[in-house]
């Protein structure tokens, strides 16, 4: 993996391991231009089923004040740990191990840029935006990029948000969320 923009840009991480289906840099580079010319500066970011962390790793890389990564395995936990130390970003980067809706049942305060990539073969997301509303973790201006199947039509609410974009990038697609108040 190579961090595509900011001050880490064109460094290179190791890539993930094993099941993993680390987002292409192609689709991390079209998410950051939807994200405009201020990109994530001092943004408070959450990156779930973080895979390798390259959402967030990218989005501290872009200057966005803090990312939280939550991954269930152990040892990506680790290498997320490990990526953050070599770029210089360890102290603005908290990691999370565990199943993504226990731990955002245990995450303080609201979040400003969300990225989701579960395993395609998962649906999770009505019940992971019914636990970011409940707990007001999506901050009034956020903005939410769900990675999934380009075969999976995301709904155009979620609980607490509205889909505002879909783009499609091979077998990947990435549907844009915001607050339900946010148009």
């Amino acid at each position: 993996m190579r961090i595509g923009g900011g001050e880490a840009r064109g460094r290179r991480l190791k890539p993930g391991r094993g099941d993993i289906r680390p987002t292409t840099s192609r689709v991390r580079a079209a998410v950051f231009s939807m994200l405009g010319p201020d990109g994530t500066r001092g943004l408070r970011t959450l990156d779930l089923y973080a895979g390798t962390g390259a959402f967030g790793l990218e989005a501290l890389s872009r200057g966005a004040a803090s990312a939280d990564f939550v991954e269930l395995d152990e040892r990506r936990c680790r290498d997320i740990k490990k990526a953050m130390e070599d770029l210089g970003f360890a102290d603005r980067g908290r990691v999370h191990r565990g199943d993504v809706l226990k731990v955002t049942e245990r995450l303080e305060g609201e979040f400003d840029l969300i990225f989701a990539d579960p395993p395609y073969a998962m649906d999770p997301f009505s019940d992971l935006f019914e636990r970011l509303h409940r707990r007001r973790m999506m901050a009034k201006e956020a903005i939410a990029f769900l990675e999934h199947s380009a075969r999976t039509l995301l709904p155009d609410a979620l609980p607490g948000a509205r889909r505002i974009d879909t783009r499609k990038y091979g077998d990947a697609a990435v549907s844009v969320y915001r607050p339900a108040s946010q148009e």
